[in-house]
């Protein structure tokens, strides 16, 4: 395995960030400084700064229908957190979650241990395209879709949103497509055009969709299909 995936795998940072490291010497192979990201590893020490880095297990994703309520964070002051969801044998892996959710927002999730995965599913460059089903109160101005379409300057932003897709289903009910991830994004768009969020549930990322038999705190491997959508180009 190259040296990057290598940290990547481990869930030690990005493939891109593992990069920046190993430019930076901050990576020893065997005792001594390597700065070649394409050197390939074979069972030798790998330390980066003085942490010898574990020996990354076999990549594995999984997909978590996240209910309301649970906290994306590590910190367990903020508990219930996603990572309680998980059997222990899967806490003891070096999870991370691609693309977090609010602890009032419901919906899927991806955990991986594969870092280079995390980077390229957030990575603002990329403009991968996430789908909410929305329950607003109030009524959405006349002009709704086009604004979201144009970009809407949000409060204590000096730059409008990328382009959105809205659709305005029944009352009280929406479809919003976002390429970014903004804090809050949704809630403050949808308060910005008169309205006020009182739920949210994220059903699509990329173009792959919430299977519909996994329920609410249920968590189960993504097959190479998921996986593949989840890159999509196409995704919707």
């Amino acid at each position: 395995m190259r040296l990057d995936a290598y940290l990547a795998r481990a869930g030690l940072a990005s493939r891109r960030e593992s990069r920046m490291l190993i430019r930076r010497g901050a990576v020893w192979v065997d005792g001594e400084i390597c700065r070649d990201a394409a050197r390939r590893i074979h069972g030798e020490e790998v330390v980066v700064g003085d942490e010898p880095v574990e020996s990354p297990a076999e990549v594995r994703d999984f997909i978590l229908n996240k209910p309301v309520g649970v906290s994306c964070s590590n910190d367990q002051r903020e508990a219930p957190l996603v990572f309680d969801l998980l059997a222990s044998s899967l806490r003891n892996r070096s999870l991370l979650i691609a693309g977090r959710l609010d602890r009032a927002t419901s919906g899927l999730l991806v955990l991986t241990t594969d870092g280079d995965l995390v980077h390229r599913l957030t990575h603002p460059a990329r403009k991968l395209p996430k789908r909410y089903r929305i329950e607003y109160d109030g009524e959405l101005a006349e002009n709704s879709v086009e604004c979201c379409r144009e970009g809407l300057l949000l409060v204590g932003e000096d730059r409008p949103t990328r382009p959105a897709d809205l659709e305005l289903d029944a009352k009280g009910c929406a479809t919003l497509v976002l390429r970014e991830g903004r804090t809050h994004q949704v809630r403050r768009m949808i308060r910005l055009l008169g309205g006020e969020v009182l739920a949210l549930h994220r059903d699509r990322v990329g173009a792959l969709d919430l299977p519909q038999d996994l329920a609410p705190g249920e968590l189960r491997p993504l097959d190479r299909e998921e996986r593949a959508l989840l890159l999509s180009d196409n995704s919707l």
